[in-house]
C-alpha cells in the first residue's frame, strides 16, 4: 500500500500549492478592490499561510522511505488542513450564505487516495460537523442575517450533499461486482 499511496500523496500535496496560490490570488484581488476590511485580509493571509505551511510539511515528508502508516497519517493531516480552510472560509464568508461550502469537496477527493470507504465517510462526517459548527456559530453571532429554518435547511442540504459525494466517490474506490 505504501508504494501506491506515496506518489499519490506527493502529487496531491504538489497540487495543493496551486490551491494555495488560488487562495492567495483571491485575497490579492479582493484587497486590491477593497472588498475586504484590513482585519479580514490579515485573517485570510494567516489562514492561507497556515495551509501553505501544512502543505509544505506534508509534501516534504511524503518522500520515499516512509511506512504505509506514516503516509496515511500525512494524508489525514492534509484532509484536516483542507477541512480547516473550508471551515474558515464558510465562517468568514457569512456562514450559511457562504459559497466556500464548495471547498469541502477538496478533502473528500483527497480522502479517496486512502482507498478506504471508512476513511472517506469519516472525512464526510468531519466535513458535516465542521460545516455545522461554522454555519451555526456565524448564525448565533450574527442572528439578524437569516432565519433559523433557513439555517437548518441549508446545513441539512449540504450535509446530505457531502455524504452523497462521499458515496459517489466510494464507488470509484471499490466498484461493486457486477
Amino acid at each position: 500500500m505504501a508504494t501506491n499511496l506515496q506518489p499519490s500523496l506527493l502529487r496531491l500535496s504538489g497540487l495543493h500549492f496551486l490551491y494555495v496560490g488560488a487562495l492567495a490570488a483571491q485575497i490579492i484581488v479582493y484587497d486590491a478592490w477593497q472588498l475586504l476590511a484590513p482585519a479580514a485580509v490579515l485573517q485570510r493571509w494567516t489562514a492561507t499561510a497556515l495551509l501553505l505551511g501544512a502543505v509544505t510539511g506534508i509534501w516534504y515528508r511524503a518522500r520515499p522511505g516512509q511506512t504505509a502508516q506514516a503516509y496515511r497519517r500525512l494524508a489525514f493531516l492534509l484532509i484536516l488542513a483542507d477541512i480547516g480552510i473550508a471551515t474558515f472560509g464558510v465562517y468568514t464568508q457569512r456562514g450559511m450564505a457562504s459559497r466556500a461550502v464548495a471547498l469541502y469537496a477538496v478533502p473528500l477527493v483527497v480522502a479517496t487516495i486512502l482507498r478506504s470507504r471508512a476513511a472517506l465517510f469519516t472525512t464526510a462526517i468531519l466535513c458535516v460537523a465542521s460545516y455545522f459548527v461554522a454555519a451555526i456559530a456565524y448564525f448565533v453571532l450574527h442572528f439578524n442575517e437569516g432565519y433559523k429554518i433557513e439555517l437548518y435547511g441549508e446545513t441539512g442540504f449540504y450535509a446530505a450533499t457531502f455524504l452523497l459525494l462521499a458515496g459517489l466517490l466510494a464507488v470509484t474506490i471499490r466498484p461493486t461486482k457486477a
